[in-house]
């Protein structure tokens, strides 16, 4: 498959309306992203059955899907595709074995990470079909590298 993930969820992202009334997203915003969603955008899916898949729930029939090969290289990869989209780069986690991009190790803590990524992920189980969370107000924990 290999889509652009941040092709993907940019529309999305662009839509989003804010307590305060402003849209899309901007600089100091992370992004937390389901590890199946890109796994899937990655072209990770297998036939069911294959050891070491992620969850089967929400997938076709007899399909299931690995988790992503380099998850912090696709966190990279979406940052940067963000950041020609909207500018300011983003920071970026992707749920399961928490990988980031710009969310920076010294400030926050990798727990930190965790943390959000499990509140994102309380948040995508709530409404299933959103696979995308949206944080603002913590732009002090962004770096411009993409590096941890």
């Amino acid at each position: 498959m290999n889509d652009d993930v941040s092709a993907l969820i940019a529309p999305a992202l662009n839509e989003l309306v804010w307590p305060d009334g402003r849209l899309g997203i901007v600089r100091g915003d992370i992004i937390v992203i389901a590890r199946k969603l890109v796994a899937i955008c990655e072209g990770r899916m297998v036939k069911a059955g294959t050891s070491g898949v992620l969850s089967a729930g929400r997938t076709p029939r007899g399909i299931a899907v690995l988790p992503p090969e380099n998850p912090v290289s696709s966190a990279r990869a979406i940052r940067r595709g963000l950041d020609a989209r909207f500018g300011g780069r983003p920071g970026v986690i992707i749920t399961g074995d928490v990988a980031a991009a710009g969310v920076d190790s010294h400030v926050g803590t990798s727990r930190l990470r965790e943390d959000l990524a499990r509140m994102a992920d309380v948040l995508m189980n709530t409404y299933p079909g959103h696979p995308v969370v949206a944080i603002r107000g913590l732009g002090h924990l962004l770096t411009y590298e993409d590096q941890d």
